[in-house]
């Protein structure tokens, strides 16, 4: 894990996140799911349109984001019993990688501040916004470099957690080595909960399969 301030932000590498988290399940644990802190999205949500922000995206702030999830942070350090780990399931910055990688490196370090505060570690899981809507090779290693694996799993108390670029699903055109990768690893992935006998098997990712039924549109 790379150590930012007191706070263990975990980063994947072999496709794997390193941790000593507990192996064995001996019963309930708990873990907090949140998504899209999306440090600079409330000042985007000021204009009409998104293409009106990006003309404008150099003046950019997030000082509501980080005032969001300062309170979100004290209030995960202030729970009697702790979860286990908190993961965020993307979206963690709004600034496109391949659009303004300057304002997302100001993000990034905002971002970095604020969960340094946290007193359990912080799991991140790739949004399109970390990745682009239509991920590229640059995309992706800029992602890498900043979060770890943009794909990965881990075992906490006896469940395997995995992780997945769901920007795969929705358009891999750029990427079809990856795509094809990772689409792989997962079948691999969801083999192994029987194999190993895992207590239960939990999916993070950022788009939904679905909202409401598994057949709808895209929307």
């Amino acid at each position: 894990s790379h150590i930012i301030g007191d706070m263990p932000v975990l980063k994947a590498s072999g496709f794997t996140l390193h941790h000593d988290f507990p192996q064995k399940w001996t019963g309930g644990f708990s873990f907090v799911q949140a998504a899209d802190c999306q440090f600079g999205m409330e000042w985007t949500k000021g204009y009409l349109s998104y293409a009106n922000a990006l003309e404008k995206y150099s003046q950019c702030t997030w000082q509501k984001e980080i005032d969001w999830s300062t309170k979100f942070v004290a209030h995960i350090n202030r729970m009697p019993e702790k979860p286990l780990f908190v993961v965020m399931c993307g979206d963690m910055l709004d600034a496109f990688p391949d659009k303004f990688p300057d304002k997302r490196t100001e993000q990034k370090r905002s971002f970095d501040e604020v969960f340094a505060q946290l007193d359990v570690p912080l799991v991140c899981v790739c949004g399109n916004h970390d990745v682009g809507n239509a991920p590229t090779i640059e995309t992706i290693s800029r992602y890498r470099d900043e979060f770890g694996d943009d794909w990965f799993s881990f075992v906490c108390g006896g469940v395997l957690f995995i992780c997945l670029n769901s920007q795969y699903f929705h358009d891999g055109t750029h990427v079809s080595r990856l795509v094809s990768e990772h689409n792989q690893w997962l079948e691999s992935q969801l083999a192994l909960i029987k194999e190993q006998g895992y207590t239960h098997g939990i999916i993070f990712q950022h788009i939904p399969w679905f909202l409401s039924e598994p057949e709808e549109e895209n929307q």
